[in-house]
């Protein structure tokens, strides 16, 4: 199935499981929808991510974000502090083209912002790199800059004080998630450094 930008904004919105369920009826554009009790009911909030339905898209983002941090020699926590706000900013998609303004990529980075190139934003190692603070195309600064002892704080505060969001409380409700991720494929997933 390839996913409009609509259907991107939508599975933000109400969770990629939801997403999977109601993508077929909305591309046919028939409107022969099956409205079923289990989606009028169906609870949706922004923590709709779901770990054991994540696509193969996602789980190559998460490995590969787990990889440059271990290429870079950060620790468990803040590997998790970057899995944690990939999900938040982009369900770990690396969106093109811009979502939010001119924000992009994994981590939904502003090259308005100094975060580097829109070249820059969505590619996924200078996305990572710049995250984390060793992206010498950003200017924006990463978690090493604004946490140097990043293992100390919260996951939460650590990532605001990256993203300087709107909606800081958003990257606790992932923690489990990103705890998750890091258990299940940190021990399988080599440092990259490339």
């Amino acid at each position: 199935m390839t996913l409009s930008r609509r259907h991107l904004l939508l599975a933000g919105t109400i969770g990629l499981t939801a997403l999977a369920t109601t993508a077929p009826a909305m591309a046919e554009g028939t409107g022969s929808d099956v409205w079923s009790e289990e989606f009028m009911t169906r609870p949706e909030t922004r923590e709709g991510f779901a770990v054991d339905s994540m696509d193969d898209w996602q789980v190559q983002n998460a490995r590969f974000i787990i990889a440059v941090c271990k290429g870079h020699g950060i620790t468990a926590h803040g590997t998790q502090i970057a899995l944690a706000t990939a999900i938040v900013e982009s369900w770990l998609y690396n969106y093109q083209p811009e979502v939010d303004l001119d924000s992009g990529g994994l981590f939904q980075q502003r090259p308005s912002a100094g975060w580097g190139t829109v070249a820059d934003v969505r590619h996924k190692k200078r996305a990572v790199d710049a995250f984390l603070g060793f992206g010498p195309h950003a200017t924006a600064p990463g978690l090493i800059t604004v946490a140097p002892d990043y293992e100390n704080w919260d996951l939460g505060t650590a990532a605001q004080a990256v993203q300087v969001s709107d909606h800081p409380e958003r990257y606790n409700e992932q923690a489990g998630a990103a705890a998750i991720l890091w258990g299940r494929y940190a021990d399988s997933v080599d440092p990259f450094s490339g």
